[in-house]
């Protein structure tokens, strides 16, 4: 902008003002007249324009207001090209998010920004993965950092806790497991009764016996999934049909030549077991008390398809790390592809910072020229400077270091305000101004 041509009519008290202001020849124009003639109606007639109000006479209302401000191609002055500054207004001191740009090193931030669009997507598909796996409907991010920590907003903090132990995992015990059905709040609840929980304790001692006197099955070591899951592994790789057998140790030796032979022997061992009289008493003990309650049929039912989980249901929190440890082995590439890319980005996140931190910024310099041009009791701070650079806080927060003879305090902005004299306050509401100055300067 060259020219800055001004018309006015019935603005404020103007009754009329026409005149041209040319700033080719001239970087700056200032009015002078006397007190009560324009200025300051002069002033509300272009904060109108940033403000994008109607112009108007305070006194008669019924006047014609007349208000064109263009340049020298007749195109009305945008409303970012004005900045009305009152000789002092206590209402407006403070910085604005448009001044917190002064921070901004945009190749930095654009690079802190784009860091996690590529994890924001592998999170998607393992949690979309994830939810076919367990046919939850719950909010897994909140389950899984639950499961892991103490907090329901710590997901990735879970998936690095447990990443040693879900790699040193053979196998997937608990994938198949339907989560909502055993989590469920109304489950979780009774569960925790004294009743039911005798009960399936009755049950695990009776279960543990008959395991002791297997002959080919041991606690902790050696289990109905192991042995099921070894035998369709050996088949799937052409064990069998390579001739190879299994010999399995009890009293006596016994060679298993084929895959068929291993299953049937893995049911009669199991049948064996589940089918012993006392047991299956105590099994229908824990039924009758689920059939009690209504509102856990689904659950009932559920156990009597799986009765192999009872004996983890006295540990439920045991048993809930246990699920979702099975469920992230069963999708470990996708578990392993989002752990890796968060611990990526969180390494190349803390060098930005630590860059960021390191950087001189117009703030700085801003309020360098505070400091050492204003005789004030307090010097000021950037404080959260490196969050506000990287786009995670929107506003700069000020620290005001409070100095009085040897003694210091950090104290708040309000409290502040209430220590400082008229003009201590106008040194401070001039330190806005160079702030929004400063502003309009790098947005040019």
């Amino acid at each position: 902008m060259k020219k800055l041509n001004i018309d006015l009519e019935n603005c404020y008290g103007i009754k009329k003002l026409k005149t041209e202001l040319d700033f080719s020849k001239h970087k700056a124009y200032a009015i002078y007249a006397a007190n009560g003639a324009m200025k300051t109606s002069l002033a509300q007639t272009f904060k109108d324009i940033a403000d994008e109000n109607a112009s108007k006479d305070r006194i008669f209302l019924d006047r014609v207001c007349k208000r064109i401000i263009t340049d020298e191609n007749g195109v009305d002055l945008p409303k970012e090209s004005v900045v009305v500054i009152r000789p002092y207004d206590d209402g407006v001191i403070g910085h604005t998010e448009k001044t917190s740009t002064l921070l901004v090193d945009s190749k930095l931030r654009k690079e802190y920004e784009e860091l996690y669009i590529e994890i924001d997507k592998s999170k998607e598909i393992f949690l979309k993965a994830l939810e076919e796996q367990s046919g939850s409907k719950k909010d897994l991010e909140s389950e899984i950092s639950s499961t892991f920590t103490k907090s329901d907003d710590e997901f990735y903090l879970a998936l690095i806790r447990v990443r040693d132990e879900v790699i040193a995992q053979k196998d997937t015990p608990f994938a198949g497991v339907n989560y909502d059905t055993i989590f469920d709040d109304k489950v979780l609840s009774l569960l925790k009764t004294t009743d039911v929980k005798a009960a399936i304790e009755n049950y695990i001692k009776k279960y543990n016996e008959l395991l002791a006197a297997s002959t080919y099955f041991k606690k902790g070591v050696f289990n109905y999934y192991n042995a099921t899951t070894i035998a369709k592994s050996l088949a799937d790789n052409g064990f069998f049909d390579a001739k190879h057998t299994v010999n399995l140790n009890a009293s006596e030796k016994l060679e298993i030549t084929s895959q068929k032979q291993l299953e049937d022997l893995i049911k009669k061992e199991k049948d064996g077991i589940s089918s012993d009289k006392e047991l299956k008493k105590k099994f229908s003990d824990i039924e009758k008390l689920f059939q009690k309650n209504v509102t856990v049929r689904g659950f009932e039912a559920y156990l009597g398809e799986h009765e192999e989980l009872l004996p983890e249901l006295t540990n439920i929190e045991s048993f809930k790390e246990k699920i979702w440890k099975s469920y992230f082995k069963a999708r470990f590439e996708l578990y392993k592809d989002l752990v890796e890319k968060y611990k990526a980005a969180e390494k190349r996140k803390n060098e930005i910072e630590e860059e960021a931190s390191k950087q001189r910024t117009q703030w700085e310099q801003v309020i360098e020229i505070f400091n050492r041009r204003f005789f004030v009791p307090f010097k000021l701070i950037a404080k959260n400077k490196v969050s506000v650079m990287l786009g995670q806080e929107p506003m700069l927060i000020l620290a005001f270091h409070f100095v009085d003879g040897v003694d210091n305090a950090l104290v708040e902005k309000d409290e502040l305000m209430k220590t400082l004299s008229t003009g201590e306050k106008r040194a401070f509401y001039v330190l806005n101004i160079i702030f929004e100055v400063e502003a309009r300067k790098k947005a040019k």
